[in-house]
């Protein structure tokens, strides 16, 4: 009876031991596979983090480093890539040079590009982070927006090929939401004066140092943004993630009454809406092809599939740039349309 008793006890030290063995190795391979995932993640992910808090680390966007490389979104990028190799290729018969393309899928958060490192001259698109920060210093003063300003029209203004169809008048007063509005829903250069006269440098380049992304207000900088890091601004906005949900509401909003049309909105069914903001510059010293460039940035809010879709382009003409947006457009709402 004694040695049945001690049988009894060994096995059960025995199996004490291989259970404890067993917890020490599950522990153990636990934490190689998280060490080897984190080491993946931050190398596979950017993020962006919203600075001068103390016991929080507000997520301002969050981003794949490689594109994605599976099912449909592979067909929508090699048909992309025919498309621009052909115009660039014949950019004598087609007056394009370049052509930089950003896609990313709203739902899954997959992404593709092409191009998509390549820098332009952002021009007008930079009204849009105007736009932000004018909006983030009202979250915490919110009588900013009614704030009136007399216009008074400068002797060199910003030269536009793409007239604003409205204009400010000499001597009359706006509020700073209404020269908003005219920046974005007109893209106009006066209003963009005017605005920047009411907020501080630090205001205005404080967005681009929350995103990471290069400040083309510094003295230094040579003024380019590429489709990838311009797309920032698109996604923060849908994610309501730098701006509170109404403002981000009331931004893109406003984005989707622009009145250019001749670009990403041309190549979508009309009763699609787009949230998008345009740019285009002419560089006249520029004695090459691509002297000119057209840019088109937005959301566009496809029924069951939301995406951003960033095109950035140079040539010599801008109504073959126009012709490219508009193609480009058309390829991905109709592919994205049929999956």
């Amino acid at each position: 009876m004694n040695k049945r008793k001690e049988k009894v006890k060994t096995n059960k030290t025995i199996n004490y031991i291989l259970l404890l063995l067993l917890f020490i190795t599950g522990f153990f391979l636990g934490f190689l596979f998280n060490s080897s995932s984190q080491t993946e993640d931050s190398n596979t992910f950017t993020q962006s983090r919203l600075k001068g808090y103390v016991y929080i680390n507000p997520l301002i966007d969050f981003e794949s480093v490689q594109s994605a490389k599976v099912g449909e979104i592979v067909k929508l990028e090699s048909e992309l890539k025919r498309y621009i190799s052909q115009k660039t290729t014949e950019y004598t018969k087609s007056n394009v040079t370049h052509i930089s393309v950003y896609y990313k899928d709203l739902n899954s958060g997959a992404w593709i590009g092409v191009n998509e490192e390549e820098k332009f001259a952002p021009a007008s698109l930079l009204k849009l982070p105007v736009m932000i920060a004018v909006y983030k210093i009202s979250e915490s003063n919110p009588s900013f927006l009614t704030n009136k300003i007399q216009f008074e029209k400068e002797d060199i203004a910003m030269t536009q090929n793409i007239d604003p169809k409205l204009h400010l008048e000499e001597g009359k007063e706006y509020t700073i939401d209404e020269l908003v509005d005219r920046i974005i829903r007109y893209s106009d250069n006066d209003s963009l004066t005017a605005i920047l006269d009411t907020i501080s440098y630090e205001q205005l380049v404080e967005i681009y140092s929350e995103l990471g992304l290069p400040n083309p207000y510094e003295r230094d900088s040579i003024d380019t943004l590429s489709v990838k890091e311009y797309a920032s601004f698109f996604r923060i906005l849908y994610n309501a993630s730098y701006l509170n949900k109404d403002m981000s509401e009331k931004a893109l909003k406003l984005l989707s009454t622009t009145e250019y049309d001749e670009g990403l909105a041309s190549g979508i069914p009309s009763d699609v809406k787009i949230a998008n903001k345009f740019g285009e510059r002419e560089n006249l010293d520029d004695l090459t092809l691509a002297r000119k460039q057209l840019h088109d940035c937005g959301i566009v809010y496809h029924s069951s599939k939301p995406y951003i879709l960033c095109v950035m382009t140079k040539g010599a003409s801008f109504n073959s740039l126009q012709a490219v947006l508009k193609d480009i457009s058309k390829i991905v709402y109709e592919k994205v349309d049929t999956k």
